[in-house]
């Protein structure tokens, strides 16, 4: 899922407990991929420039280089950091958000339909992006969403297209007899389907977690008896109801699974070249116009520790570094508003006024129930001194267990299915309606906005339901020998937009994120209503007789209102 989802209704303030572990050292390789130095780095004759060795970022950069003939180089501003227990123990998900050795550390503005809150965004600063710091649910959109892509224009970029890249860079491990699955779940439709839309010969390891909680079944039972049905096809492109999610782990190993593995891959390779601890600062351009009137890009301006260089691209310069600072360094460059520009002394190669605009997030609100004593979650490993050494001795002797687990519980559904009844879901439409009449768009929005309605009446669910069996990733503390389960309701498609901008041509400041949350009155309404709805489920046997009491929040949501708090 990486980082699609933010904390709205609840902010995180307590973490789960990191268990210390043993890490294996990695095979030596021949290290042919890592520039010595930043002069030695500039000084290369390259075809490709990557900026950013994240998710994307390496993936391109592997590919080009895999045929021998470009040569091609990335620059990064983090570290590879292998052996690291907070990368690669998939049960410490989480715990390297906020620490500037990973992470960039991303707040929003200031948010007006928040009450002037702030919203933390964590974002990867190492090799491997910010698959080195999200939560390791390996799921897919569904087959309408990615063939929206080309329907605005992107060709090529439709779920027909896209499926066997999809399967290339997947190793999918199979669910195996012996192996601990919810009964709930069909383990061998499961594969049928995994081993059909996954491939088995890519860097990233795709697999099902070896440890269930008790939560789970009764979980995907409640969410039965409520009208989502067991989907074990999700990966096939429909992805409406609930699920057991693929997740990013390595069944071998027990580690994560991440976009680091493409920098492995090519260590031997001498066409791939990653210079790390090196910011980009701006992209060159060519002061001649191409025979079409566009601007060129000859190359890379970057930093490192303090001193600058330039790098050079022969045929192109790929921007990926990220939804908030790709627009940061094109509006460094001169690409963008020329209004903002100016605003900051940046002369105006190309005005884009849409650079940086149109920004979305996923609105989530959070809620936390205490369960009954004696029901196992995840927070066993920090009330149960006894439980979390055996963890740790299974972890480091077998590489399973709960220590190699992850967030893998999903569930997708309609706003149908969703809203409490027909007057709700109604009233939901309306409001859409009448916001949208009422609101000033640009044509891309005009175009998106008819797209997403037209999903809310097809096969396209608007709300997705994750459950975490553990408490401390919302505002409450955890308190001591007690366990809990949290329910997250999130927005698939919110109609709110925001924007991402320069606060100034120094290139070492992090660009103002505002993605203006809840400024669409209808992902008000519907959040409230996936808020309401994660309640009923938990008042729904058998997972009610599972739950002691709602913490987090200690009242009622009942309208957009608690949302302020």
């Amino acid at each position: 899922m990486g980082f699609r989802h933010r904390l709205v209704a609840a902010t995180a303030a307590a973490t789960l407990s990191t268990v210390n572990v043993a890490s294996a050292q990695s095979v030596e390789l021949v290290n042919r991929a890592t520039a010595s130095d930043p002069s030695s780095f500039a000084s290369q004759s390259f075809d490709y420039i990557v900026v950013g060795a994240g998710t994307a970022g390496l993936a391109v950069a592997s590919k080009l280089a895999q045929d021998g003939k470009a040569r091609v180089g990335i620059i990064e501003a983090g570290l590879y950091l292998p052996n690291d227990p907070l990368i690669d123990v998939p049960k410490n998900f989480g715990q390297n958000n906020g620490n500037p050795k990973y992470d960039w550390r991303f707040n929003t503005t200031p948010q007006a339909e928040l009450s002037g809150r702030t919203v933390p965004h964590p974002r990867g600063k190492v090799v491997g992006g910010s698959t080195a710091l999200n939560y390791l649910v390996f799921n897919r959109a569904s087959k309408q969403e990615y063939d929206a892509w080309a329907e605005i224009g992107n060709d090529g970029w439709d779920w027909n297209s896209l499926t066997n890249s999809f399967r290339e860079v997947s190793h999918y491990t199979s669910i195996t007899d012996n192996q601990t699955f919810p009964n709930s779940l069909d383990a061998n439709s499961i594969n049928s389907q995994s081993e059909q839309y996954h491939g088995t010969d890519g860097v990233i390891q795709v697999s099902y977690n070896t440890f269930e909680t008790d939560v789970q079944d009764p979980y995907v039972q409640a969410m039965n008896s409520l009208g989502v049905s067991t989907n074990s096809l999700p990966d096939s492109g429909n992805i409406t109801g609930v699920y057991n999610s693929p997740t990013a782990v390595d069944r071998t190993t027990g580690k994560r699974s991440y976009a680091a593995s493409f920098y492995v891959k090519n260590m031997d390779n001498d066409h791939f070249v990653l210079l790390q601890g090196a910011r980009a600062t701006k992209i060159d351009f060519s002061p001649n116009k191409n025979k079409d009137g566009n601007v060129v890009a000859t190359g890379v301006t970057f930093d490192v520790s303090g001193t600058s260089y330039t790098v050079k691209a022969g045929k192109e310069v790929i921007l990926s570094a990220g939804v908030f600072q790709s627009p940061q360094l094109l509006e460094l460059s001169g690409i963008g508003n020329s209004t903002i520009l100016q605003r900051f002394g940046i002369n105006t190669l190309v005005d884009l006024p849409g650079v940086g605009e149109n920004l979305m997030d996923h609105a989530m609100s959070a809620q936390m129930w205490q369960v009954n004593p004696g029901v196992v979650t995840w927070d066993q490993l920090r009330i149960n001194t006894t439980f979390a050494a055996a963890a740790a001795q299974q972890y480091n002797t077998t590489h399973d267990g709960v220590l190699a687990s992850t967030i893998n519980t999903v569930a997708f559904s309609s706003f149908r299915t969703v809203a409490d009844n027909d007057t709700a879901y109604g009233d939901l439409l309306n409001t859409l309606d009448q916001w949208i009449n009422s609101t000033s768009l640009t044509p891309l929005q005009s175009k998106q906005y008819d797209i997403q309605k037209r999903w809310i009446n097809e096969s396209v669910p608007g709300m997705e339901f994750v459950m975490i069996p553990s408490g401390g990733l919302t505002r409450t503390r955890p308190a001591n020998d007690t366990s809990y389960m949290i329910i997250s309701a999130i927005l698939q498609h919110p109609f709110s937009r925001g924007n991402v901008h320069i606060n100034s041509s120094d290139p070492m400041e992090l660009p103002a994120v505002d993605p203006k949350y809840l400024t669409s009155p209808f992902d008000v309404a519907a959040l409230v209503q996936g808020v309401q709805f994660a309640n009923k489920l938990v008042s729904t046997e058998p997972l009610a007789s599972l739950i002691t009491t709602r913490i987090d929040p200690a009242t009622n949501f009942t309208s957009g209102a608690h949302f302020e708090g």
